[in-house]
C-alpha cells in the first residue's frame, strides 16, 4: 500500500484536511508497532454560547465514524491501524502543526487557517511508513493576538503556555478567537 492508496480511502469519507507524520517517541512508547501516524481534523462551525458543546460534540461524532472507517478500510488492506480519539494525552494538535494542518494556539488547540480554532483533531497511528505534508507557509495567528488569553474566564490561558488544570473547558477561547470567526452562528 502507499501513500495514493491511503488517499484514496480518505477521498471516500470527504476527508479533505489530513497529513501524516512519522512516530515520534511518545508514540512508540504508546504503540510500539508504530510507523506513522495519519491526523486530521473535522471542524465545528455556527457556534454560539448556547450551541457550542453539541457542535463540538457533534464533531467528535464524525470524527470516530470516519476514523473507525479508515482503520477498517485500512486493515482489509493489510495495513494495521488504531483509531485515537480527539482529547487524548496524545499531542495530535503538535502532530497537526507537524504536518502543516495549522499551528498550535495560545489555547493549546490547533488553529487552522479556514477555521481557526474550530476543530476537533483526530488520529489513527499506521504500522506502516507513509508521509504527506501541507506547506503552511508565514501562518502565525497567534502572534499578535490575546483574545483567547484576554477572554479565559479562569485564567488559564497564558502568553505562552496552558494550565490545562485551571481550564474548564468552556471553549470561550474559540468563540473569540479572530480566526475563523465568520464560523460563528452570528456571522452565518
Amino acid at each position: 500500500m502507499d501513500i495514493f492508496s491511503l488517499e484514496k480511502v480518505l477521498n471516500e469519507v470527504g476527508l479533505t484536511e489530513w497529513c501524516v507524520v512519522k512516530a515520534d517517541s511518545l508514540l512508540a512508547e504508546i504503540f510500539p508497532w508504530v510507523k506513522s501516524i495519519l491526523v486530521y481534523y473535522i471542524p465545528f462551525i455556527g457556534l454560539s454560547k448556547r450551541n457550542v458543546f453539541s457542535k463540538m460534540i457533534e464533531a467528535c461524532r464524525k470524527s470516530s465514524e470516519i476514523g473507525f472507517y479508515v482503520v477498517s478500510k485500512l486493515q482489509s488492506l493489510g495495513v494495521f491501524a488504531q483509531y485515537i480519539p480527539p482529547f487524548t494525552n496524545l499531542p495530535l494538535e503538535k502532530y497537526a502543526e507537524e504536518g502543516g494542518l495549522g499551528v498550535v494556539g495560545r489555547n493549546g488547540r490547533l488553529v487552522t487557517p479556514r477555521y481557526g480554532p474550530r476543530v476537533v483533531v483526530a488520529g489513527v497511528a499506521l504500522d506502516k511508513v507513509f508521509e504527506k505534508k501541507q506547506a503552511l507557509g508565514d501562518f502565525n495567528p497567534c502572534e499578535n493576538c490575546l483574545a483567547c488569553t484576554a477572554f479565559c474566564p479562569v485564567g488559564a490561558i497564558g502568553l505562552s503556555s496552558v494550565k490545562t488544570y485551571k481550564c474548564v473547558f468552556c471553549l470561550s477561547c474559540v468563540l473569540v478567537c479572530p480566526i475563523g470567526i465568520k464560523y460563528n452562528e452570528e456571522f452565518i
